[in-house]
Order: structure tokens, then sequence, then C-alpha cells
């Protein structure tokens, strides 16, 4: 594996309760990214959007080679498919792990999902298939997972889908809420690389 390499994939809620924060809600992915770019190291980057649907924004990509006009595609509506989403993310990045060679792999790996809303319009996966997967990932292959949420009981509804508690977050539904969160996500990153330099 390369020990430099960070892989982050964002699992974001487009729901039509996002509305009101679209437009900061871009920036505020622009800020992160620009953040992330200070750090040393190799930083891949997924981004996978989800209201009625489920949609892959940035498909892994170099944080050198981000083109921040992705973000234009980030749009909110209908309703909230996070079942859907991430499971799709979890068995789409653990396929493209498993067909990389091992000394190309991402030391480690880190999900974080972000949501202002309780699930309520997967048509292909239930919280157990969810909460199946991310037990997985994180007990055989060290995957960490985050869960950002707004509107309920961040710690209950991650601890339903197998997040831990304490890497659980609860946020206000507002653009300083997601702001905080997207610290949070930086935060959660420097302290990975810090460790990882430390072994």
């Amino acid at each position: 594996m390369r020990q430099d390499y960070l892989h982050v994939c964002i699992v974001l809620d487009a729901s039509g309760s996002m509305s009101p924060m679209e437009r900061e809600t871009r920036q505020i992915l622009k800020d992160f990214i620009y953040k992330e770019k200070q750090q040393p190291g190799k930083t891949v980057l997924d981004v996978y959007q989800f209201n009625s649907y489920v949609r892959h924004l940035l498909k892994s990509i170099d944080l050198s080679n981000v083109d921040n006009r992705f973000v234009d595609h980030y749009s909110c509506g209908g309703c909230t498919a996070m079942n859907d989403a991430i499971c799709i993310a979890i068995d789409e990045l653990g396929k493209k792990f498993s067909e990389m060679p091992e000394c190309d792999r991402p030391a480690d790996i880190l999900v974080a999902i972000l949501t202002d809303g309780e699930e309520n319009a997967s048509r292909r996966f239930t919280a157990a298939d969810v909460k199946a997967r991310i037990t997985h990932q994180r007990d055989v292959y060290s995957w960490q997972f985050m869960f950002l949420a707004a509107n309920q009981d961040a710690v209950l509804s991650g601890g339903d889908i197998g997040i831990q508690a304490n890497d659980c977050v609860n946020f206000e539904a507002t653009a300083q809420g997601v702001a905080y969160c997207m610290d949070n996500l930086n935060e959660r990153n420097a302290n990975i690389r810090s460790e990882r330099r430390r072994k």
C-alpha cells in the first residue's frame, strides 16, 4: 500500500431540504478542496450526491488535478436515497481498490456521509445492507467512516448503520452547519496523515 495515499469519499445529501444551502455548499466544497490541497501526500477524492437518485459527481480524481467546476453539478431536489448512495459508493470503491495492485492501493480510506434528513427513498438497499458493508469494510480493510447529520440524533442514526459514536457529528441545517462538518472532515484527514507519519 502507498503510505502517503489517502482516499476520501464524500456521500453528500442533495435532497430538496438542502436547496436553501445549495449555493453555499458548492463554495464549501471548493474551500474543503483548497485546504486539502495544502496537505502533504497524495489525496484522491470521490463525491457522490444523493436525492431521489444517486449521482457520482467526482470519480477518483487526485486533488492536484481537480477542476472545481464539478461543484456546478451539485443540484438539490427530491427525496433522500441515502442507503442506495452509501452502498453504491462502497461497492464501487471496493471494486476499484480490489482491481489495483496492492502496492498502489491507499493506506487510508475515509468515507464521510453528510445528510440533513433521514432515509426515505432508496430502492435497492436497506439500512441492514449499509450496516453490513460498513462493518465489513471497517473490520476487514480498516476503512474509516464519518456520519455528519442534522435534524436527527447523529449518534443514534449512525449507530443504526454501523458507524461508531465517536465518528458521528450533529450539525445545524444551515450553511454554517455544513461548513462546520467540512471543517471536521479537514481535521479528520489531517489527523489521519499525522498518525500515518508517526507509524
